[in-house]
């Protein structure tokens, strides 16, 4: 009887260091996928954030193209070609324009609404012909800031672009 007595407290010493290694173990692999969550909610953040600029370049290049279908006139005599640079001759939204005033404020308008909404944006607007139908190429870029990673040797932006075509017909007078 003496003897299992003995036998049963060296079998306890051995399962006490056996129970902490079992704890150990478990929280560096809980610990490990803790971090691992934490580094795919990162990234999702920054890929919603990117879908949700492209989003945006989408919707930017539409509205232009609607305004170009409301001032058809204006459209189809290559009055919405634009590199940059178009200031607000006339508010056409206090006062009546011309067509050729309404395209000049419409594409202002529109590169402030850009300019302010994407990072490092720019636009090109160029056309395709001069005849009836005319065809609009509208370019949108603009830069996605990761400072985390590198993707070329002039820094740490990502350059995107959209890129959407527009064909307009004058409508019979």
């Amino acid at each position: 009887m003496n003897r299992s007595h003995a036998f049963t407290q060296g079998g306890a010493r051995e399962q006490r260091g056996f129970t902490m290694l079992e704890i150990l173990i478990t929280l560096f692999l809980l610990t490990m996928w803790l971090l691992s969550s934490a580094g795919v909610q990162s990234s999702s953040l920054q890929f919603t954030k990117a879908a949700q600029l492209r989003t945006q370049a989408v919707y930017l290049a539409t509205e232009l193209s609607e305004r170009m279908q409301a001032n058809p006139a204006a459209a189809v005599a290559g009055s919405y070609q634009y590199s940059g640079g178009t200031s607000i001759g006339k508010d056409c939204t206090s006062a009546t324009c011309l067509s050729d005033e309404l395209a000049a404020f419409d594409l202002a308008e529109w590169n402030a609404r850009v300019t302010a909404v994407l990072p490092n944006a720019t636009v090109n607007v160029t056309t395709a012909g001069a005849a009836n139908p005319i065809t609009y190429t509208i370019v949108v870029s603009w830069s996605d800031r990761r400072t985390d990673r590198t993707y070329s040797t002039t820094g740490t932006d990502e350059a995107f672009s959209y890129t959407a075509t527009k064909t307009l017909f004058q409508p019979p007078t």
